[in-house]
């Protein structure tokens, strides 16, 4: 009690007594610079965060069929948060592309930017691995300034903001990885489905080495996945150590707690587990790190997930940019 009324009274000379004055305005300038320092921290992580934003191109492969559903359900969702963002396709006659080599995009309504790459090759799943090769070799020439290239399939539904601050935590690690993304068992390997990320160095030396016909022959697959990371490891094979040696070609993408940010099946399989035989197989045995169910197989910080129809990826965007959780402190002051 004595404590209390002691508390009190200095309060009181603070505030109060003329002799104060001196300490009160030190008081008013501290508190007001403690303001002042906050809103700045924040302003620039925000301001942070946005600069890093323009820095991420994001590619989607797709085809004609689905440009109207997946395709455009990818761009009205989560494609036009990306620095740039393009759809990768080929077109017959009946379709024109909007976008030509790396000019800026003014889109009418209602048009996609769908990116005009003169070697894709046939819209055929047997050729998906060369038309992700094309593409690769084509964004080196034509846009070789982006930081961060992400490559996702139309019914891949990203949460662009955490894919960032995990990108902006990664910027330190040494040696550098190339690639990021769901690991499997093989040191190379990453899964498609849920998106992964090429750096920009990672993109020059695939670029460098890959666009000799000769050596993309021994590192070719019939899944474009893992041709990329066969690829990158061939590199590290074929290339000088001098220009590999700063880097490594796979990073983890697990957090502190173990939890997947990439997740290459639905929601509902990761929270509840695979139902069917070859899902319940292919996830406990295929995977690099061990896959946790129910809400330990989220990061708080989850940046995707795969097999995403375009109705569910409309409402989960609602969710997490519409909808906002009342402040709860509001509440409490109010009971």
């Amino acid at each position: 009690m004595s404590f209390r009324l002691h508390l009190k009274r200095l309060l009181f000379s603070i505030l109060y007594y003329r002799k104060s004055r001196l300490r009160r305005l030190v008081l008013v300038f501290g508190i007001l610079s403690c303001v002042c320092i906050f809103y700045s921290i924040q302003k620039k992580g925000n301001c942070l965060l946005e600069y890093y934003r323009s820095r991420l191109f994001c590619f989607v492969l797709t085809n004609q069929e689905n440009l109207e559903t997946r395709a455009r359900a990818t761009y009205e969702t989560w494609g036009h948060r990306c620095g740039r963002f393009v759809l990768i396709t080929r077109l017959n006659s009946s379709r024109s592309y909007t976008i030509f080599d790396d000019e800026q995009i003014h889109l009418e309504e209602n048009q996609l930017p769908i990116q005009y790459i003169p070697t894709l090759p046939n819209e055929t799943y047997s050729h998906l691995a060369d038309k992700v090769r094309q593409s690769l070799l084509f964004f080196n020439e034509i846009y070789p300034n982006y930081d961060w290239y992400l490559k996702a399939d139309d019914d891949t539904y990203i949460i662009v903001e955490n894919l960032l601050r995990f990108l902006i935590s990664t910027i330190k690690r040494y040696p550098k990885p190339i690639l990021y993304g769901y690991r499997f068992r093989e040191d190379y390997y990453v899964s498609g489905g849920s998106g992964y990320v090429i750096t920009r160095d990672g993109l020059q030396l695939f670029s460098s080495y890959m666009n000799d016909d000769v050596k993309y022959s021994m590192c070719n697959s019939s899944m474009e996945d893992m041709m990329v990371g066969l690829c990158l490891q061939r590199i590290f094979d074929f290339a000088p150590s001098d220009q590999t040696q700063h880097y490594r070609y796979v990073g983890d993408t697990i957090d502190q707690h173990g939890r997947e940010r990439f997740h290459p099946l639905t929601f509902r399989v990761h929270f509840k587990g695979p139902t069917n035989k070859t899902k319940r197989e292919w996830i406990h045995f295929r995977p690099y790190h061990h896959n946790l169910f129910g809400y330990e197989a989220f990061s708080e910080t989850t940046i995707s997930f795969h097999y995403t129809p375009p109705a569910d990826m409309y409402e989960m965007d609602s969710f997490l940019y519409d909808i906002r959780q009342f402040d709860k402190q509001v509440c409490r002051a109010s009971v």
